[in-house]
């Protein structure tokens, strides 16, 4: 199959648009995805943690036909994405020789993308990335859409930047390698984009659990792909995350994020934001925002799925406490991305304290 007939999504922003590759084997064709997104590349360097690279590391390089990509190795997982990381990738880069052409090839999960991408984007003020996630939760969401960032010891993602990718490459095929837990985890993200987007996405993984949990490249293929033209969409509308559009992807991340960061590391990302997206329906329902049944529909899925619907034991001020910390609060007012239904827009809303209080007793 031509290179062309797997790209799943385009995004469209003049000059910073590019396309998403979807199918099976496509990591081992990535020279030709440079040479179709950056002809003019140089020099190249892979950025990847220690396990990625022993798995795929040799074909990845040997992939990248004509450039000799040097391998840069960092953290494995969240502790990537710690600001020290940064400064010193940046001197990784130095060494590697890579020029203001040059390529950095971003070959990981959603931890090691945002590293490797914030950082080439202020390396000799942005040069190229190409995102080729690892994991679902990457393939889905975090490689599209040009956000970058780093944490810092008070606050998840506050230290980033935009800088959109020359391409995304997602090969299911790389999924094998994780554990069902990730995948599982990554699959709570593409209920999410059901359920604010498309029923009908909603209803194939409902079909298809099974499936998708065993890793069949079909329908993986299929729902990547499906979620890939979601995220554009929204990307398009309003890239730089200025508009309120994008909020819509934040739909279970604001107690998401704040029970993430409290049990750390017992909640995985797509674990504590399917607890999040329970907890917003239940809001939701609540307030008249939401029928019971199309609730009680996202909760049963992602049941079957395996992910967690209610929380740890975790101190209710403290969580309230950091879910003001959330990058959707103003002036000291807690915003929430609430559901409508299943495939129909969201909206944001204000929710006083006492209801956020009286709701958490919903998930716990």
């Amino acid at each position: 199959m031509g290179l062309a007939e797997c790209a799943a999504a385009e995004v469209r922003l003049g000059d910073r648009g590019y396309k998403i590759y979807v199918g099976a084997g496509l990591s081992g064709r990535l020279g030709e995805v440079v040479a179709a997104s950056k002809p003019d590349a140089t020099s190249c360097v892979v950025v990847t943690s220690q396990p990625i690279e022993r798995l795929y590391g040799e074909a990845v390089a040997a992939s990248l036909e004509g450039l000799t990509p040097s391998t840069i190795l960092v953290p494995d997982g969240e502790e990537a994405k710690h600001w020290d990381n940064a400064g010193t990738l940046l001197g990784e880069f130095l060494d590697a020789g890579l020029d203001r052409n040059g390529v950095v090839v971003a070959l990981g999960g959603g931890a090691v993308g945002d590293l490797a991408g914030f950082a080439a984007s202020i390396y000799m003020r942005g040069v190229a990335v190409v995102q080729v996630p690892t994991t679902l939760l990457a393939m889905v969401d975090s490689s599209i859409g040009g956000k970058t960032a780093v944490n810092h010891v008070k606050g998840k993602n506050m230290i980033g930047s935009f800088h959109q990718p020359t391409a995304v490459v997602a090969d299911p095929l790389l999924l094998r390698s994780l554990p069902v837990r990730e995948v599982r985890s990554g699959l709570g993200e593409v209920v999410k984009h059901g359920v604010i987007a498309d029923e009908t996405l909603f209803r194939y993984v409902e079909e298809n659990t099974g499936r998708l949990l065993g890793l069949d490249p079909e329908p993986m293929s299929h729902v990547v792909g499906r979620n890939a033209s979601i995220k554009v969409g929204y990307v398009e509308k309003d890239e730089r995350d200025a508009k309120g559009v994008r909020a819509a992807l934040n739909y279970g991340h604001t107690l998401g994020h704040a029970a993430e960061r409290l049990a750390s590391p017992a909640l995985r990302h797509g674990e504590a934001v399917s607890i999040g997206m329970v907890y917003a329906a239940h809001l939701s329902v609540n307030m008249g925002l939401m029928d019971p049944e199309d609730a009680q529909a996202q909760r049963r899925v992602l049941e079957e799925i395996g992910l967690p619907t209610k929380l740890p034991s975790l101190n209710t001020d403290e969580l309230i406490g950091y879910m003001r910390r959330d990058k959707k609060t103003e002036g000291g007012a807690i915003r929430m991305v609430l559901p409508t239904g299943i495939g129909t827009p969201p909206t944001l809303r204000t929710v006083e304290e006492p209801k956020l209080v009286e709701a958490l007793e919903a998930v716990t």
